[in-house]
């Protein structure tokens, strides 16, 4: 009796605490980032992202939920497709452009912690076949509960605030800028 007691007690507590995870919905763009693009006329195209932990496509929330990409696909193809998305939107993208970026995210992290809840990008972004580099660092807090599932619940949400806050920081960044300007053929 008291065995089939705890195994219950335990399956309960497994129940109520985990979680079967939390997509993040599909990015849906900014009006910020298209009308900073739209300062520019050069279209370009945007080739592979990958990142230090290639294939990542979920964070754990708190132990208890995992927080993943809509369709299962790694994060760094994720803000991959953002800043397409982004450029279509303004009219600067041309899969054939000879402008070609590429990039690589160095980290993604979330934090759902009460009082300290954020994500946080390190990206670095290269001009395919020059020599022109650089990175970009993002941190977008976001309002945190003490309830694990509302907290997760948020973290999942804004992961898109915090993708459109990347991709603003890497499209008004300098080296960016330069490339916009730099449309003269090789």
């Amino acid at each position: 009796m008291k065995i089939s007691f705890s195994l219950g007690l335990l399956g309960l507590l497994l129940f109520l605490f985990a979680g079967c995870g939390i997509k993040i919905q599909e990015y849906h763009s900014s009006v910020d980032n298209i009308v900073e693009l739209r300062k520019y006329s050069t279209k370009i195209a945007v080739g592979n992202f990958n990142a230090n932990n290639a294939g990542e496509s979920h964070i754990l929330c708190r132990l208890a939920e995992t927080i993943s990409t809509p369709s299962g696909e790694p994060f760094s193809e994720y803000i991959r497709k953002a800043l397409i998305d982004e450029l279509k939107m303004a009219g600067l993208y041309d899969e054939n452009s000879i402008i070609v970026i590429v990039g690589n995210l160095n980290n993604i992290y979330g934090s759902s912690m009460l009082g300290n809840a954020y994500w946080e990008f390190d990206v670095t972004l290269t001009q395919k076949d020059t020599n022109k580099t650089f990175n970009v660092k993002s941190k977008t807090d976001y309002p945190s509960t003490y309830l694990a599932f509302t907290a997760c619940t948020n973290m999942a949400t804004t992961l898109n605030k915090g993708v459109k806050e990347l991709i603003y920081k890497i499209i008004t960044h300098k080296e960016f800028v330069n490339i916009m300007q730099d449309s003269k053929p090789k």
